[in-house]
């Protein structure tokens, strides 16, 4: 086959996760934090992907359908499951070792047989004071059906026995994790050392308050994790406003399929059988685990020692930027790009309440996908359409996970006077893009666009590296004009002269381009393309990519996650090289580079290469016309390309091998470099 299946290739992705978690040169703490990232993909994958294709299954229409890589969907789900329960084993003999090395540092994960006396007062005034009024034991009997288990929950399931009465009796019991109670609790300890507890533990040493009105002589509790379908569906009929059919959706998430159970593996036998079987589930959904689950908490480990936590590094102003003056008269005189979690997330927000409460603007226009918890963008969307502006927000609802925040984030919008407009369920609103519009009093055009390929969220802009680009460009402006009028009417048919937009124009316009650059490899010029991004796994883009490198094209592809496509694979893609980095921040941003004979054609994207992403969502790619700009963005891709310390080469992707360093080579960092990169772009500035 010559494409990697897009499934299997993710969850090489998320063994690259696993690997900083291994590596030594990662802080301790940060890889105990990779674990829990590791898990958390895990968890999503199961209730998304595997979901779909269990789903697949299901469907006599699909049940024998060929997926990429030659699967069929019961073929894929047993591959899967071998792949998730290996990796579970992986995770396992890895956290063991962290543990290890945690305890040389003085720091110890202890569990209830382990405390002495002042700790175990301790954990009891813990339980009744944070945890015992939050906990509801739910009994299983014989007759009655299994209560609904909300999806993502830690359980216990509890096994209370009598030598008086033959019958066991049993319960399920919800562990309350949340932020007032979290999942780990810091003990009293002694000097030298620090003791931590999960909150799974204080409940074990305390099950004898919880039960304490029934007779029994034994009491055991095992945990279990259970995860359910989050696909979403929206067909509620047509009478139901979208956000009706939201919440209801939401609602129906809760209670989706279940698709994997996982248990301590010391849990009874009949006691698995007892909730398993209400269930409905198949064997190879039930996976024997270890006495912990649900370790996607391990992110929210609390902070012990600074120097073993990642070190921070704290965003840099942009150079062209001058705190407490107008970024409005600095993008009439040139366009701005910058480079996030690099550079201050703080300058679009700023940007955003210069025009908040400038005179001259008169209206905003935003797209608006996933938002910080208490967002700063909202915030200034608010206090612009209190001063009288003309506020639209695009809110796209089907943004998973996130759906019901941003039901919420719509009905305080309204509250604020904020007019709010989302799309339909079957074109997402993924785009990245604000217009400002005012009266050209004091500025050239009195128009500005920002268009960028990360989020509005300045939470993820600390973590996550993305582009924006501010700038006054009348082509620009045009177009933004165009696609949000389209947003506000879907029916509405535009063009524009420089954006590719999803799902019109972009396809045809990148394929074009990759056309371009065979056609002047078979000329003999130079001919190149490179493309940095989170996904490929388009076939017909793929396809093209194939094309061009048996055409002798350069194809450098940087992929963080799903690459279905085969590199450096005789006679199908000898000239292609793919390589994805994983590091303390998360490679987000979308770069595509074409030679275009000398006269280079740069372009930052909302978009993946991906069928969803081309086809079926409203995506924006902006082209980089300025040339101070496109050498920044090509010196920062040389840079991420050149990386031998995080970059590891996709051919083959299940390997995951590092890119070995050159002879006398000691090693490039590349986000280390880049922020190296961008620190020096202000000291030259300054001088």
């Amino acid at each position: 086959m010559n494409y990697y299946n897009r499934d299997l290739s993710w969850l090489s992705f998320n063994n690259r996760v696993l690997q900083e978690a291994e590596d030594s040169r990662v802080p301790l703490i940060q890889r105990l934090r990779f674990l829990g990232i590791y898990s958390s993909n895990n968890d999503e994958f199961i209730q998304v992907r595997l979901a779909h294709t269990m789903q697949l299954d299901r469907d006599a229409k699909t049940k024998k359908v060929l997926l990429p890589g030659g699967y069929t969907p019961r073929d894929l789900i047993r591959v899967i499951h071998q792949d998730v329960s290996a990796g579970q084993k992986k995770l396992t003999g890895i956290y063991q070792r962290i543990l290890a090395e945690m305890a040389a540092e003085g720091i110890y994960i202890i569990d209830e047989t382990m405390l002495d006396d002042e700790q175990k007062q301790f954990c009891r005034n813990y339980f009744i004071d944070v945890v015992s009024r939050r906990l509801l034991p739910l009994f299983l009997h014989k007759t009655a059906q299994l209560p609904f288990l909300p999806d993502s929950g830690i359980y216990f399931a509890v096994c209370l026995e009598s030598d008086k009465a033959p019958k066991k009796r049993f319960a399920i019991l919800q562990t309350p994790v949340n932020s007032s109670c979290p999942r780990f609790v810091k003990l009293p300890s002694q000097a030298g050392r620090q003791d931590i507890i999960f909150l799974d533990d204080i409940i074990r040493l305390c099950l004898d308050d919880i039960f304490f009105m029934f007779k029994y002589e034994r009491v055991h509790a095992y945990m279990f994790k259970l995860l359910r379908d989050a696909n979403l569906s929206l067909e509620l009929g047509l009478r139901k406003s979208i956000v009706e059919k939201m919440e209801k959706g939401l609602e129906e998430r809760m209670r989706g399929r279940p698709v994997r159970f996982v248990h301590d593996m010391k849990m009874p036998e009949d006691l698995v059988q007892a909730i398993v079987s209400r269930l409905k589930l198949k064997p190879e959904a039930i996976e024997p685990g270890r006495r912990y689950h649900m370790m996607r908490h391990l992110m929210s480990f609390p902070v012990i020692r600074p120097d073993l936590e990642v070190e921070s590094t704290p965003p840099l102003p942009h150079p062209d930027i001058v705190p407490c003056s107008s970024i409005i008269r600095k993008i009439d005189r040139q366009d701005i790009l910058t480079s996030f979690p690099y550079q201050s997330f703080g300058h679009v927000i700023d940007f955003l309440r210069e025009a908040a409460i400038s005179p001259t603007v008169e209206s905003i226009h935003i797209t608006l996908y996933r938002l910080a918890s208490d967002s700063k963008i909202v915030t200034a969307l608010i206090s612009a359409a209190r001063n009288g502006k003309r506020v639209i927000a695009y809110v796209e609802l089907l943004a998973r996970f996130d759906e019901e925040r941003n039901v919420g984030v719509i009905e305080t919008l309204q509250e604020a006077g904020v007019t709010v407009i989302h799309g339909s369920p079957e074109l997402k609103i993924h785009s990245k893009l604000i217009l400002v519009q005012s009266t050209p009093k004091t500025s050239k055009t009195g128009n500005y666009v920002y268009v960028g390929t990360g989020n509005f969220n300045e939470d993820t802009a600390k973590l996550y590296s993305d582009f924006g680009l501010l700038t006054a460009n009348p082509s620009f402006v045009s177009d933004a004009r165009a696609i949000f009028a389209f947003l506000g009417n879907m029916h509405r048919r535009f063009t524009c002269k420089s954006f590719l937009v999803s799902p019109f124009t972009m396809r045809k316009s990148i394929k074009k381009m990759i056309d371009n650059e065979i056609k002047n490899a078979k000329k003999g010029r130079p001919a190149y393309i490179w493309i940095k991004c989170n996904n490929i796994t388009d076939e017909k883009m793929a396809k093209a990519l194939y094309q061009a490198g048996k055409s002798g094209v350069d194809v450098k592809l940087i992929v963080r996650s799903a690459c279905i496509i085969k590199p450096q694979v005789p006679e199908l893609s000898e000239s292609i090289k793919a390589i994805s980095i994983i590091d303390k921040y998360l490679e987000h941003a979308r770069l595509m580079f074409f030679c275009n004979g000398g006269e280079e054609l740069i372009y930052i994207s909302s978009a993946d290469l991906m069928m969803r992403n081309l086809d079926r969502r409203v995506e924006v790619a902006a082209p980089v016309y300025d040339s101070e700009l496109q050498k920044e963005l090509k010196d920062f891709f040389e840079i991420q390309w050149s990386d031998t310390a995080k970059a590891r080469s996709l051919a083959p992707s299940t390997k995951n091998n590092y890119i070995p360093k050159q002879a006398g080579d000691t090693g490039v960092r590349a986000q280390q470099a880049l922020y190296d990169y961008y620190a020096k772009r202000i000291a030259k500035g300054s001088q």
